[in-house]
């Protein structure tokens, strides 16, 4: 059960960290958000402030799942090489501390967007479910996507 913990854990600091994401950039005659998703939209930057992002619970919830069936299988890929080792001490310990440098990485990222999170829980704020694609038709933008890797 903790293993599942720990990696539901490391994979919402994936997707927090944009370690691996989409930037979706939208142009038109109105300003739009930044979009990010990795790889579902769930996070938009501010009009208002530079500092503050709004969060979809439903597109975070999402790609903790994707994330976590992914770090899932690359866990059981690591322990099967891990048995078949005749010397699986040191590599188990460096997986372990692999592991723990994850949990820190998670730590930090979560303490880190705590700041910027936005006020407020509605409809264009911190919501359960936006319809990106339908926002952006109504306000006549183009939108354009680009693989963004660390960057926040």
């Amino acid at each position: 059960m903790m293993k599942y913990i720990i990696i539901s854990f490391i994979a919402l600091g994936l997707v927090l960290s944009l370690a691996f994401g989409i930037e979706y950039k939208c142009e038109g005659h109105e300003m739009f958000p930044i979009y990010y998703g990795s790889p579902f939209v769930f996070k938009q930057k501010s009009l208002g402030s530079s500092m503050e992002y709004f969060y979809s619970i439903l597109g975070l919830t999402v790609n903790v799942l994707v994330w976590g069936f992914v770090l899932f299988f690359i866990d059981k890929v690591i322990q099967s090489l891990i048995q078949k080792i005749s010397t699986p001490n040191l590599i188990s310990i460096l997986y372990k501390a692999m592991i723990g440098l994850l949990i820190a990485f998670t730590t930090l990222n979560i303490a880190m967007d705590s700041v910027t999170i936005g006020r407020g829980f509605k409809e264009g704020l911190n919501y359960w479910y936006w319809d990106f694609d339908k926002e952006a038709k109504a306000w006549g933008v183009a939108c354009e996507s680009e693989l963004i890797i660390f960057q926040k």
